[in-house]
């Protein structure tokens, strides 16, 4: 698959003479907050995948390395420049949670956004701000619904495994903005109703649409980040983690720690500027095109991926959807991605061309739905949005 070559492990050898304790078997030692952290340089890489480089307290911590950076299933959104840092992340991020190996896939029948060619109805996605109490509480509804059957868990698993699946193209490649219209459609059949965006330049603040009482619930609390209020706290028992890299079962949220606000209106307008879709090498170290400046990765993180770090908690590692949020922020990012379309219409909407026309994966070999880049390009045959253009 296009890209493979790219991601090749360039180990940070610089910081090991940095860590505590003697190389044991090529691996080092060190200790931090009480936790035992063993790296070795010399774990098992596939495609950019370091499956077995960073143990904390034993249990492999999963990164992925690319454009110089190393990356954690922790915090997917951005990176370090030593195996270290990222290791030192972890801790900081597990707050005394054990990392727990990760359980196998949900099995559960879904239903294909196009199954049987049936045209259906087209949905309107609205402004989250916008949604009636009645509206929400559908939603909220529906959203339970999803969760009690296994189908939610499903697309927890889905995007934990897009983390280590390079060939899926879904994060740090061209691949990033079809994948996600594909996963955001196929979700979306599965739970009956319209989802609504969340336009992050404009809702900044804990207790604004969507984070209120009667939908997606506030901040966490201190200390360990739970979600206290609103249908998806844990301790109204209808919203367990089942899908995780550590033994916390309740959804987390830490407004604010990890940037002071999502980005504004000013850098989508650059966003939307660009004329070219993407660039080589088409990963995260590409220097333009509109695919890689939404995503969040030059100057990050910003746009997509300063979203999920601004709410830091459960929407930072590879099983972000556990946050119902996540489905907002990536249908403001489709959104944009709509909205680029319209305005740079004789332009490329997808590069590299020699990918167009390769079905999505795993839509096509785990659900049958044979989806492809350009058979996305026209989300109208399932859904529009509301509302004029971004900018």
């Amino acid at each position: 698959m296009f890209g493979a070559s790219r991601r090749q492990v360039l180990m940070a050898m610089g910081a090991v003479p940095f860590l505590a304790g003697p190389p044991i078997d090529g691996c080092v030692e060190l200790t931090h907050k009480g936790r035992k952290i063993k790296i070795c340089p010399s774990g098992h890489e596939m495609h950019g995948l370091l499956s077995r480089s960073v143990f904390v307290d034993g249990v492999a911590l999963e990164l992925m390395e690319q454009g110089g950076r190393f990356i954690s299933e922790l915090n997917m959104y951005s990176g370090h420049r030593t195996l270290k840092g990222a290791a030192l992340e972890a801790v900081e991020l597990l707050r005394g949670a054990k990392l727990v190996d990760r359980p196998p896939a949900p099995k559960v029948k879904l239903e294909q956004p196009d199954s049987g060619g049936r045209r259906r109805a087209t949905r309107l996605r609205k402004n989250a701000a916008a949604l009636s109490s009645a509206e929400k509480s559908a939603l909220v509804d529906a959203f339970l619904r999803l969760k009690r059957s296994g189908a939610y868990d499903y697309f927890v698993d889905l995007h934990r495994r897009a983390f280590g699946e390079h060939g899926w193209n879904a994060h740090m490649h061209a691949g990033f903005l079809p994948w996600h219209r594909a996963m955001l459609a196929h979700f979306e059949t599965q739970l009956g109703v319209a989802l609504p965006y969340w336009d992050w330049t404009v809702q900044q603040s804990a207790g604004a649409a969507p984070f209120t009482p009667d939908f997606l619930g506030g901040n966490g609390r201190p200390g360990d980040q739970q979600v206290m209020e609103g249908p998806f706290a844990f301790r109204n028992g209808q919203w367990p983690l089942n899908v995780r890299e550590d033994n916390r079962e309740f959804l987390r949220r830490e407004f604010g720690a990890g940037a002071d606000r999502p980005s504004g209106a000013g850098l989508v307008g650059q966003a939307l500027a660009t004329s070219l879709y993407d660039q080589a090498p088409y990963d995260s170290s590409a220097s333009g095109g509109f695919r890689n400046l939404v995503e969040g990765w030059p100057g990050g993180p910003v746009m997509h991926n300063r979203a999920h770090v601004w709410m830091g908690g459960s929407m930072l590692p590879a099983s972000a959807p556990n946050d119902p949020a996540f489905f907002l922020n990536h249908c403001f990012v489709d959104k944009l991605w709509a909205d680029w379309q319209a305005r740079h219409g004789s332009v490329a909407h997808f590069l590299p061309a020699e990918l167009i026309d390769v079905p999505v994966e795993p839509f096509a070999s785990e659900v049958g739905w044979t989806i492809t880049p350009r058979q996305l390009l026209d989300h109208s045959q399932w859904y529009t949005y509301d509302g004029a253009p971004a900018l």
